[in-house]
């Protein structure tokens, strides 16, 4: 769940970075309920809060709005067999599909950089 949430807040900060002034509305979806409620409620455990506050600092300074909604990994096999690192399958089925590595927002990462 940590890792889904932090995967929503890097795409947030991505998406800001690269559409900064030029979209202002963003919608992520997830296969994780978990991280589908924190960020449409914004409540979460204490360990969760630094990747809200991460997400919540770039939407505010973009002035870009987020919804998260849900879609089950069985409706969505790129990013399950990105998941579960079967990137040949994901090629297979978007063949000129492009994985790139990234590092997350570090402000989000709260009690993991300890």
């Amino acid at each position: 769940f940590f890792f889904e949430a932090l995967a929503v807040c890097s795409a947030v900060h991505l998406a800001v970075l690269h559409t900064a002034g030029i979209v202002s509305r963003l919608v992520v979806f997830s296969d994780n309920s978990n991280s589908v409620a924190i960020f449409n409620s914004l409540r979460a455990k204490p360990e969760y809060n630094p990747i809200l506050k991460s997400s919540l600092t770039a939407l505010l300074s973009s002035g870009t709005h987020l919804r998260v909604l849900h879609i089950p990994g069985s409706e969505n096999s790129v990013a399950d067999s990105i998941s579960r690192q079967q990137f040949d399958h994901a090629y297979s089925l978007v063949p000129h599909l492009q994985i790139f590595s990234f590092i997350p927002p570090q402000d989000a990462l709260g009690a993991l950089k300890k």
